[in-house]
């Protein structure tokens, strides 16, 4: 469990490590963050972590640096660190080891309540739960969750009041194009920006990966970028889909983590992800924009189509979900709200002239 453990967390860091590279398994290569490497030439990294029997440990060829993943970690990142101690101690890992064992005391701040909560996550027996655990295991090095407290991508999810529930399925990467090429190398984009981003994975209901989304989190002309990696339609959150309850679909996908059994377009097309659930008790709950054309265009097929859809009253001030949650709503008083103003056939029509007119 050590060598898992470490490596995980050389991941969380290894945006921090100038010229991070993985050389093969278990050795990595790096500009040394001790001595800072060749000062005359930038792209010397001397540094090195590497396996031995079941601990990884820290090497510099250039000033001779030579100590424990653990002490490596805390001197690039304190905070990482601390979460590092606190998931080695609560694996049991209470024997020799690398590592000195933590003082709970000192850490029952937000890295404490994190590992907790994860701990006690109840886990699916289902073969659809296993695979969806292993497809967020599998990226878990790039979790918001695991995030130290003070990161800007953790503060961003947090002004936003996302449910920390959620946090192990959002992703941060400081390269968008570059975690592209390195994780989906079969995708067909071209122009990809490679700047910061938050990470958002579209599934179909085994979890699997459809398409992936980045949303800039600093200045960028293409603040929002999905780009597909498998045939499969395009909607978000399947992998939470329950068939027999109501299924609520919405234009965003923060939208979708307020609402129970909820799904998300990622554009206003949501009567194009209703044509794929024919037999479920689908709402169709568009942004609240009654002067936006496309989405009163939008609306307008739906309700021709005899599909059931929300319309907002007047008094509800945010355009979307995220909004009002920011603005004082629960998610219950959001959900009550949506299922008292949900229409079909032609009460839908007469309530969407009034809608568009407000």
């Amino acid at each position: 469990m050590s060598i898992y453990i470490e490596r995980k967390f050389l991941g969380f860091v290894s945006s921090k490590l100038e010229q991070y590279k993985q050389k093969n398994t278990d050795l990595y290569n790096f500009r040394c963050p001790y001595c800072g490497d060749s000062k005359k030439n930038k792209l010397k990294a001397r540094g090195y972590v590497y396996r031995k029997s079941n601990d990884y440990f820290f090497i510099c060829h250039n000033c001779g640096k030579s100590t424990t993943f653990a002490k490596f970690l805390e001197h690039v990142d304190g905070g990482t660190y601390r979460q590092y101690i606190l998931e080695r101690y609560a694996n049991g890992e209470t024997g020799h080891s690398n590592y000195t064992k933590p003082t709970f005391e000192n850490l029952k701040g937000n890295a404490y309540s994190r590992l907790q909560s994860t701990l006690n996550e109840p886990r699916g027996d289902s073969e659809e739960s296993s695979s969806v655990e292993r497809t967020w295991r599998a990226f878990a090095h790039y979790s918001v969750k695991n995030l130290p407290s003070e990161h800007y991508a953790r503060d961003y999810i947090e002004k936003r009041k996302i449910p920390e529930k959620f946090w192990e399925e959002i992703l941060f990467v400081p390269k968008f194009r570059d975690f592209l090429d390195e994780e989906f190398p079969e995708h067909t984009k071209d122009e990809v920006p490679n700047d910061d981003r938050i990470v958002l994975l579209y599934t179909n209901e085994k979890g699997e990966i459809t398409n992936v989304a980045g949303r800039a989190l600093s200045e960028s002309k293409v603040r929002y970028c999905t780009v597909k990696v498998s045939d499969e339609k395009k909607v978000f959150g399947l992998h939470r889909l329950r068939k027999e309850d109501r299924t609520y679909v919405v234009e965003g996908q923060f939208d979708s983590y307020f609402l129970p059994n909820c799904l998300a377009s990622g554009d206003s097309n949501l009567g194009g992800v209703a044509t794929i659930l024919p037999e479920l008790d689908v709402v169709l709950v568009y942004d609240n924009e009654p002067r936006n054309r496309d989405i009163v265009k939008q609306i307008e097929k739906s309700v021709d189509k005899g599909y059931k859809i929300c319309l907002f009253p007047e008094a509800v001030k945010g355009k979307d979900i995220n909004e009002m949650i920011q603005n004082g709503l629960t998610a219950d008083e959001i959900k009550d709200i949506i299922d008292k103003n949900t229409f079909s056939g032609l009460q839908a029509k007469l309530e969407f002239v009034r809608w568009k007119r407000c």
